[in-house]
């Protein structure tokens, strides 16, 4: 062990040389991480199925144990977790770095008296966000048959509560990328993944709290992209600790899963502070991961937030039991029949394709 430790913390050493494969590090194939981050499905690739089984494990009385981390694994985190810590002070982001313009899209279509020409002066100046409402219009999921070529036609078409979910994704995509090119390069895949199964469940919240009439669509929005945030600055932590040649690469993915879940909180509740987000946004970071919380209407985007995350969890992998019984507790508090739930389970399946199609 005290081997491994002297290769992966070489300190200064000017070339990055590779680790041996995860098995030899004590780190068994199978033991997969309790927090593992699933990959994307593919658009049409959830058919719906297998509800009933979700049904039983949400109304069994025990959740069954998630696979734990090999001892090496274990150890390894716990090195880490305090170094992440520390190279986060050290990059903190400024407050201005918050897409403020997506809280501003997001209360603009909560209006009842919205004006559309409002939405359209508000978006058009940000040619990412056009050009992903114009994606949107002409996705083979939401296209009517014509293709759209205007701004001005794509808002009408898609309604405004779509554009504006489409565009405070897009403003708040930026959070999601690294800053460095050699960032990305160490994580790749997950700077991708963040995004993308953030904002399925963003919008599956969303799309939650409009159709049962549950708390605020926009509210539930906002908590869906940003409860996690702070596992992107830990994950720029990690990589910034590869780059300074202060770890070896590859660390091994349950490795970095049980790092990333161990500091998200205590980051993320730091960024919300930083940034000054509503208070309800700060009190979904501090409790959506507490071991109980009271069905409470001043707890109803923590319930609606963890209900959704644990349904598209499930439905990426229907194995993944992580925090199932935050996601029992949640659906318990919120009372839904078995009709109801069925309906929200298929939505998210269809939030999940949507969000692959959109940001391919």
């Amino acid at each position: 062990m005290a081997n491994f430790f002297m290769k992966l913390f070489r300190r200064g050493e000017p070339v990055l040389k590779a680790s041996p494969p995860a098995q030899a590090v004590g780190v068994h194939p199978a033991a997969a991480s309790p927090t593992a981050a699933p990959a994307l499905l593919q658009a049409s690739e959830f058919d719906g199925n297998g509800f009933e089984d979700i049904w039983a494990l949400l109304n069994a009385g025990n959740a069954p144990p998630a696979s734990a981390l090999a001892p090496d694994a274990q150890e390894m985190a716990d090195f880490l977790v305090p170094k992440v810590k520390d190279i986060f002070q050290q990059i903190r982001p400024d407050p201005a770095s918050f897409p403020t313009m997506a809280l501003q899209i997001l209360d603009m279509v909560n209006q009842p008296d919205l004006d559309m020409n409002q939405l359209i002066r508000a978006i058009s100046p940000d040619p990412a966000i056009s050009i992903y409402v114009l994606r949107a219009a002409n996705s083979a999921m939401l296209n009517r048959g014509s293709q759209v070529q205007d701004l001005r036609r794509a808002v009408f078409q898609l309604g405004t509560r779509e554009v504006g979910i489409i565009a405070a994704g897009v403003a708040s995509k930026s959070l999601y990328d690294p800053f460095l090119k050699a960032e990305f390069e160490v994580f790749g895949r997950r700077w991708n993944l963040m995004f993308k199964n953030n904002m399925a469940v963003a919008m599956g919240a969303s799309q939650f709290a409009f159709e049962q009439q549950v708390g605020r669509a926009d509210h539930a929005f906002l908590a869906g992209m940003f409860h996690d945030i702070g596992k992107t600055l830990a994950l720029r932590s990690l990589a910034r600790l590869v780059l300074n040649a202060e770890v070896v690469p590859p660390i091994p993915d349950p490795v970095v899963d049980e790092v990333l879940e161990r500091v998200h909180l205590e980051i993320g509740c730091e960024l919300h502070h930083l940034w000054g987000l509503p208070e309800y946004l700060v009190n979904v970071c501090q409790h959506h991961h507490d071991k109980e919380v009271a069905p409470a209407l001043e707890h109803t985007d923590i319930h609606i937030l963890r209900l959704v995350e644990g349904l598209h969890r499930l439905v990426l992998d229907p194995a993944n039991v992580a925090r199932l019984d935050e996601t029992r507790q949640s659906f318990q508090a919120l009372q839904l029949t078995h009709r109801n739930l069925q309906r929200v389970w298929k939505d998210i399946g269809i939030q999940h394709e949507r969000v692959v199609a959109l940001f391919a």
